[in-house]
């Protein structure tokens, strides 16, 4: 193939080759319309007969923009196509972290590690399966690594788009159906479908937890030789101490008979999480290996303070009272209680004298219209515990003041850490419901969820049974108009979604916590890959509360937030009241969800996505502005 190196396809300049193998040359490119560097990858065609040509390419405009409505988080999106001189190339972002390949280094890596970092694309695969799309080609080196330690499938239905299963023009030998190595026994015959995906990720597993394939040879002829006369050597003799579960596991994802390995996709996810049960907390991305690529130092974790910079005496007082709280209605009687018992006598006083006290919901929890004399002569002054009420659902208090947004140990989106002062707003104490969301839909307002399945659900949204669980299935529009439709029962301002900045101090507070609860991660504070496995009722985790009593900040479903997304945005953003850019691609979502690694749910982490976009981890909460 013609080095492209230095001259331009459309908008996009090519900069440097990345990597070359039959199907395609990968470039690194810089977009000049968006001002971002991509990656372009460069169909070989030199290898594809003059009559085969130009079906080839009509058939790639086709598949192109199939795999461009193909939307999920752990898959490189398509977002561009084009032809240069009779090449077709597709765009994509550009993921410098390296490949699970080079993540490996050749060597094995442990059992519970590998699951967690597969169970990703697993998932990936199930929901591509299930668009009756086929991957095709699964291998390490198309598991690409974010530098958040993210997977990401990447060369998703490249033999697909030339058509290489089905047409006998190809007049060489660098094009195939696939990785020798990694090839299903039933693809060597042209026959290809889910369990074909499903036996190639068993061989990244095989080789994750053994660093080696169970076939290997130098030619691929003699791959399919040993694959269909030689027994699939026992993982457990090249790894000590591998449970019998994970080797039954493999054993049945690489069965030769397509018949004998799960059922789907879907199913071989589930026995993943399944292994995982009983283990312990996922580790930090740091603990796995780094590429052999990568030379880069990264920063350390930033230890979080000792100590609370809270607003006022009496905040402080409520806010050291709200770890483990139970039920909202029992624990708000109990303070309240205790404060009338405190704080009485001086309310007497002040009657006496003619002292209009600012004390007001956030210390006795009477609400917007205050209890007797005392409410008459008070001002309002909300306080961390304060809430409203607003079609039925709670709202929490968030004082207004400075906070340190950000994060130096992570994403470079996340940096640099900076000062955001925020007004005061109220934010939803729990993710919006199935039953709050529902409301708005009978209302005539909102359109229903895309799906009322959810992961291993058939009957989630418009069941009883869920009907305290997050909505999901919702994009970013439909998360808006339900924020717009419900408005407080009582009092003034907007209710909309939060912005980026006032999701973040509602979920970590003043201190600079990694988590809504401070340091480290477990299933007892949050719901995160492997904990639970699809959605749980909202307010369940009673470790995981934020400073401000809000729930499931992290984990359980990713949020929206009114923000655009745009990766330097930290570097110039207001120092008060940010919105976030005036315009953009894509929309933000903030917390992580059940699916998600540890270090996804952290407070500081940003995920993107277009505003369309839905699925069954996805949902969010509303927020409303603070009357003066």
């Amino acid at each position: 193939m013609t080095n492209l190196i230095g001259q331009s396809l459309g908008r996009y300049h090519i900069l440097e080759q990345l990597g070359e193998g039959g199907m395609a040359t990968v470039y690194k490119a810089y977009d000049t319309r968006l001002e971002t560097d991509v990656a372009v990858k460069v169909i070989r065609t030199e290898n594809l007969a003059p009559s085969a040509l130009e079906r080839s390419l009509k058939r790639f405009e086709r598949e192109a923009k199939a795999l461009a409505r193909l939307t999920h988080p752990n898959i490189v999106k398509v977002t561009d196509f084009g032809e240069y001189k009779d090449k077709p190339y597709l765009v994509m972002p550009y993921l410098p972290g390296g490949t699970l390949k080079q993540w490996m280094k050749d060597k094995p890596l442990a059992w519970e590690d590998s699951i967690r970092l597969l169970l990703p694309i697993a998932r990936a695969l199930d929901f591509a399966h299930r668009q009756n799309m086929i991957h095709r080609d699964v291998k390490s080196s198309n598991i690409l690594i974010t530098a958040d330690g993210e997977p990401m499938l990447a060369d998703f239905g490249i033999a697909k788009i030339l058509n290489l299963e089905e047409t006998a023009d190809l007049t060489g030998t660098g094009m195939g159906i696939g990785t020798p190595e990694y090839m299903a026994p039933e693809q060597w015959t042209g026959k290809t479908s889910a369990f074909s995906d499903q036996y190639a990720l068993g061989v990244v597993l095989y080789e994750m937890l053994t660093g080696r394939k169970p076939y290997s040879a130098e030619t691929p002829a003699a791959v399919a030789i040993k694959q269909a006369s030689e027994p699939l050597p026992r993982p457990s003799q090249f790894t000590r101490d591998l449970p019998e579960k994970m080797e039954k596991l493999l054993l049945k994802a690489l069965a030769r008979n397509p018949e004998d390995r799960y059922a789907s996709m879907g199913e071989f996810a589930k026995a993943l999480e399944s292994a995982l049960s009983g283990q312990q907390a996922p580790q930090r991305k740091d603990s796995l290996p780094r590429p052999k690529t990568e030379e880069k130092s990264r920063a350390e974790p930033i230890e979080a303070a000792k100590t609370h910079d809270t607003q006022a005496t009496i905040d402080q007082q409520w806010e050291e009272s709200a770890p483990k709280r139970e039920a909202q209605p029992k624990e708000l009687t109990r303070v309240r209680e205790e404060n009338w018992r405190k704080w009485l006598p001086l309310g007497v006083l002040a009657i006496l004298l003619g002292i209009a006290l600012p004390i007001g919901n956030g210390l006795f929890g009477l609400g917007k219209q205050g209890v007797g004399p005392l409410a008459a002569l008070a001002t309002p002054t909300p306080g961390i515990g304060s809430f409203i009420e607003s079609d039925g659902v709670t709202m929490m208090f968030v004082p207004a003041g400075a906070f340190s947004m950000g994060s130096e140990s992570r994403s470079d989106d996340e940096k640099p850490i900076h000062s955001v002062t925020l007004d005061a707003y109220y934010i939803d104490k729990y993710e919006v419901t199935n039953a709050a969301y529902k409301r708005c839909v009978d209302a005539g307002v909102c359109d229903p969820p895309k799906q009322s399945n959810s992961y291993t659900r058939d009957a989630y949204y418009g069941n009883p049974e869920f009907d305290e669980y997050p909505v999901i299935y919702v994009d970013w529009n439909m998360a808006n108009a339900y924020c717009e439709w419900r408005g407080p029962s009582t009092g003034s301002g907007q209710t909309r979604l939060p912005t980026e900045a006032e999701w973040e101090k509602a979920a970590r507070g003043l201190d600079g916590r990694t988590y809504p609860w401070g340091e480290n991660i477990d299933c007892d504070k949050a719901n995160y890959s492997s904990c639970a496995g699809d959605t749980t009722k909202v307010g369940s985790y009673l470790d995981g509360v934020s400073p401000y009593g809000l729930y499931d900040m992290a984990g359980n479903v990713w949020e929206w937030v009114a923000d655009w997304y745009d990766s330097s945005y930290y570097s110039n953003s207001p120092s008060s009241n940010p919105l976030g850019p005036s315009l953009g691609e894509y929309r933000v979502l903030r917390g992580g969800s059940w699916y998600n690694l540890d270090y996804s749910v952290r407070s500081a982490n940003r995920y993107v996505n277009s505003p369309v976009f839905i699925n069954y981890y996805v949902g969010f909460r509303c927020a409303h502005s603070s009357p003066p």
